[in-house]
């Protein structure tokens, strides 16, 4: 019996192989895991996530992951999948073998009367030990402030980092941050309405004070410039390597302009360096989803 808005929970025992090529992609699979329905009356609300599950005894290397969708429907033809014409791909989220939930597929809310869906896609697995110039290590990072790291794995993959002092952080998120006017300007240009473009404003605002928590001492300051996506973490260390500890972090912005405030639990050294992973064409395995008839609740 299905109870209209409410969750409904499946497990279906459907396994997908890891098909490329190579040692560590050999030893790599992916299942779907929890099926959420949430289906409404009005099919503007709601919508369907697949939880993926990644097994297999490279698990232990996968850092990180991103799921892309190319197509879905449910077993009345209804497209569940309809990416805007100025979509951006997403980010690759952190990965870990005991983080739940993991990461998901995210669909539109099939029809009431679906007992089935069809998805192809893919997952992309990055491994950074496929690949030893993803991690990038950058000595007396902090020394310069306001300054972008000189750095050719940087350039060559469209990064820029750079330390800022606590005035110049400052100046330069106020700088970025939208106005009224250009948030009200830009939900016209996609159809916003009144009440819509409220919210997002109101939105800014409750973010911008999330993030106006004044720098300390022990605050390391940083603007980032990564169109294509390439950065995966940041972490201070001290100059023999240890990771200096962050009980706190957050960021602001996108990937054009990303300030990044990370709170470490003490000042850190003048020495302390940046350890930056990059994700690099070698780092990453494409795993392909072609899934059929997949049963809904």
């Amino acid at each position: 019996m299905r109870v209209p808005g409410g969750p409904k929970l499946a497990f279906p025992a459907l396994l997908l192989a890891l098909s490329t090529s190579g040692a560590t992609a050999q030893d790599v699979k992916v299942a779907p895991g929890t099926v959420e329905d949430l289906r409404f009356s009005d099919n503007r609300m709601g919508g369907l996530t697949v939880e993926l599950k990644l097994t297999g005894t490279a698990l232990k290397d996968i850092k990180a992951v991103r799921t892309r969708v190319k197509s879905a429907k449910d077993n009345l033809g209804n497209d569940l999948y309809k990416p805007g014409r100025e979509e951006k791909i997403a980010d690759f989220e952190e990965f870990s073998e005991n983080r739940r939930p993991g990461p998901k597929l995210s669909l539109a809310t099939p029809s009431r009367e679906a007992t089935s869906i069809d998805v192809t896609g893919e997952v992309e697995v990055f491994m950074p030990s496929r690949d030893p110039a993803t991690v990038q290590k950058f000595e007396k990072a902090l020394a310069k402030p306001d300054k972008p790291i000189a750095s050719a794995a940087l350039k060559s993959a469209k990064v820029e980092i750079t330390p800022l002092s606590a005035a110049t952080y400052k100046t330069r998120q106020q700088q970025n941050k939208p106005t009224p006017e250009q948030i009200r300007e830009e939900g016209k240009k996609h159809g916003a309405s009144e009440e819509e473009i409220q919210q997002a404003i109101k939105l800014m605002d409750a973010m911008a004070a999330l993030g106006g928590e004044e720098p300390g001492d022990t605050s390391v300051l940083l603007e980032t410039k990564d169109p294509e996506g390439r950065i995966i973490s940041i972490e201070v260390a001290s100059s023999d390597g240890a990771e200096l500890h962050a009980g706190s972090r957050g960021s602001t912005g996108g990937r054009d302009s990303k300030f990044v405030k990370i709170d470490l639990d003490a000042k850190p050294p003048a020495d302390a360096m940046l350890v930056v992973t990059l994700r690099t064409p070698k780092s990453v395995v494409n795993v392909p989803v072609k899934w059929k008839e997949v049963a809904l609740p």
